[in-house]
């Protein structure tokens, strides 16, 4: 008898614990599945990631002008990566190719403006630095948001962009 009593709880708690093990499974692979679709599905705002690359390239610029090397060359980074993510995550926007756009406009500026810093020419830097900028004024004058005009960010506003009505 006392055998037996044993045998019942040994089965009780082995079907306990394969019930928990098996709860914990599905619910281990909902969670998988559910993080899944979320990241299949997740919207990027253009504006959003656009504000990033615009930082970036502000700070990039202030990091020129102290004629700071080593976080020059980290804001060039995360200038880079800020145009990788909206390529990769919002290659499409209103009907425009943003992908195709910043290829054509952003991305020869990047390199460009990226060789003359690795030589520390800090007169050629701010050149090419201003002709970053402007690339990014004419990818928008080609997707038709010529009214959001970024500056180089030189001077003492603290945003690098011309909020001014158009003339």
């Amino acid at each position: 008898m006392l055998i037996r009593k044993s045998a019942y709880r040994l089965l009780s708690v082995l079907i306990i614990f394969a019930v928990c093990a098996l709860t914990i499974q599905c619910n281990s692979t909902a969670q998988d599945e559910k993080e899944t679709k979320s990241d299949e599905h997740e919207e990027v705002e253009l504006a959003v990631v656009m504000s990033q690359l615009q930082t970036h390239t502000h700070k990039f610029t202030l990091s020129v002008e102290a004629e700071n090397y080593e976080l020059a060359s980290f804001y060039m980074h995360e200038m880079e990566e800020s145009a990788e993510t909206i390529t990769e995550k919002v290659p499409t926007y209103e009907g425009y190719n943003i992908a195709e756009l910043m290829g054509q406009y952003l991305e020869p500026q990047m390199e460009s403006t990226e060789e003359a810093l690795k030589e520390k020419d800090w007169n050629n830097v701010r050149q090419k630095t201003i002709k970053l900028v402007d690339s990014c004024n004419s990818c928008h004058g080609a997707s038709d948001h010529g009214f959001v005009k970024i500056t180089p960010g030189f001077d003492i506003n603290p945003f690098n962009q011309d909020f001014s009505a158009p003339k």
